[in-house]
């Protein structure tokens, strides 16, 4: 059966399931470890707070507005839109659960993404969950967000969901098609996924010329006393295509991934680590056209908790096993590529009076100072149904980089949520 007409029947059986259904307190059933990323326009309170703001109903409300304007562009509005969600979960007899989320847009004046044939946005699935669970199987089908690896951010080995770029004003990773299940065992657990129609971010004004293949991925996890360990192997379509500069088209070949990962707790803090082989990855060789390389890639993380206070810090590393001295890297002025390419994320947050007030400032650049971000943000949640935020982003980029084109780059959001 086509993809799009397993959503059609999921989406109509699941509401009549859950029309006129009682409301039940959600319990551990769909418990599923979803890491955000830091990037730099995200806003980390609101990660948090991205879930149902109220959970004692068969049914519930919520309605976002976000304004983000460029002060350096004399506040030009670049994203202004409200947000309605319609969200919903309950049991579905002894072995189903179900989640349901749906929303509607309302682009407003000035925003960039707004429709050409109107302000309204069409009703749309942003989340559709079945998950059924017996003894020690679990399966899963529908849109959500399925996380791999330690080092949140990284994508090193988190590249199932695509994930915001560095001037969105998005917050989180994006759902996905997917059908999943896992298998218990005392000290581990079997797991493997299938996406059924995977995202692959269009390049403006750019043809597509590959078309998208499904994906799959299969991993062991074991847990041990303060440290934890996975492996993970698959055949994964890249969220962001690649842009051919011998025929100004896009790319988005599959390629295969090996990939270990590690985690150790010491007394409050955390050390991360990720690590992945890439085969079969696409690079412009000059302007002739686009080659198969195998990459490297690999990140390191810490985590240190000082009672409401959290530090961050993260380096993550790309190599190139068959580095060519003619790789090309698309830009706005095409540049060299580097054979290793290093970047970097440090953040802090804080909460205070009870939560009510939190702040963060997050560092994201390279060693070399090619590209330098940071972004700082304050936030306002007075009660679980009203959360507010303002963040402010600045980038500073050098020419000949492939990050030039975002110098100067600023932007400050604001957003306001509010759940019935």
């Amino acid at each position: 059966m086509a993809v799009k007409g397993v959503k059609k029947l999921l989406v109509w059986w699941v509401m009549a399931l859950f029309a006129g259904m009682p409301a039940y307190a959600s319990d551990d059933l769909l418990s599923e470890d979803v890491d955000a990323s830091d990037y730099l326009f995200t806003d980390e309170t609101f990660l948090a707070s991205s879930v149902n703001l109220v959970t004692d109903k068969p049914v519930q409300v919520s309605v976002e507005y976000t304004l983000a304007v460029s002060p350096k562009a004399g506040y030009k509005r670049t994203d202004h839109f409200t947000d309605l969600r319609l969200s919903s979960e309950a049991p579905l007899g002894l072995l189903i659960y179900a989640e349901l989320e749906l929303k509607a847009t309302q682009y407003w004046q000035g925003d960039t993404q707004k429709p050409a044939k109107g302000d309204f946005s069409l009703l749309g699935i942003e989340r559709l969950v079945l998950h059924y669970s017996l003894a020690k199987t679990s399966v899963k089908l529908g849109s959500y967000i399925l996380s791999w690896g330690e080092v949140e951010g990284a994508g090193v080995l988190d590249v199932i969901n695509p994930a915001p770029s560095l001037t969105s004003s998005l917050m989180s990773l994006t759902p996905q098609w997917l059908v999943s299940g896992r298998y218990y065992m005392p000290s581990a657990q079997a797991s493997w996924f299938v996406g059924l129609d995977p995202s692959v971010t269009p390049l403006p004004g750019i043809q597509l010329t590959t078309s998208v293949a499904k994906e799959w991925g299969a991993k062991y996890g074991y847990t041990g006393a303060g440290s934890d360990w996975a492996i993970y192997a698959g055949r994964m379509v890249p969220n962001s295509p690649i842009l051919n500069l011998a025929t100004t088209t896009a790319s988005a070949k599959p390629y295969q991934l090996i990939g270990y990962s590690w985690n150790k707790a010491i007394d409050d803090d955390l050390i991360k680590f990720d690590l992945a082989y890439k085969r079969g990855l696409e690079h412009n060789l000059g302007y002739t056209g686009l080659t198969s390389d195998n990459r490297i890639d690999t990140a390191v993380g810490i985590e240190l908790n000082r009672g409401d206070r959290q530090w961050n810090a993260n380096l993550t590393a790309q190599h190139w096993l068959n580095y060519k001295a003619s790789y090309i890297t698309p830009a706005a002025a095409p540049v060299a590529s580097n054979r290793t390419d290093l970047t970097y994320t440090l953040s802090v947050n804080d909460h205070f009076n009870n939560d009510q007030y939190s702040w963060s400032l997050t560092q994201v650049g390279t060693p070399n100072a090619a590209l330098r971000a940071l972004t700082g943000t304050v936030a306002w949640a007075p009660t679980d149904l009203w959360q507010s935020s303002l963040s402010y982003s600045v980038i500073a980029a050098k020419n000949n980089t492939a990050y030039a084109s975002l110098d100067g780059t600023q932007g400050l959001i604001l957003r306001v949520k509010l759940g019935y």
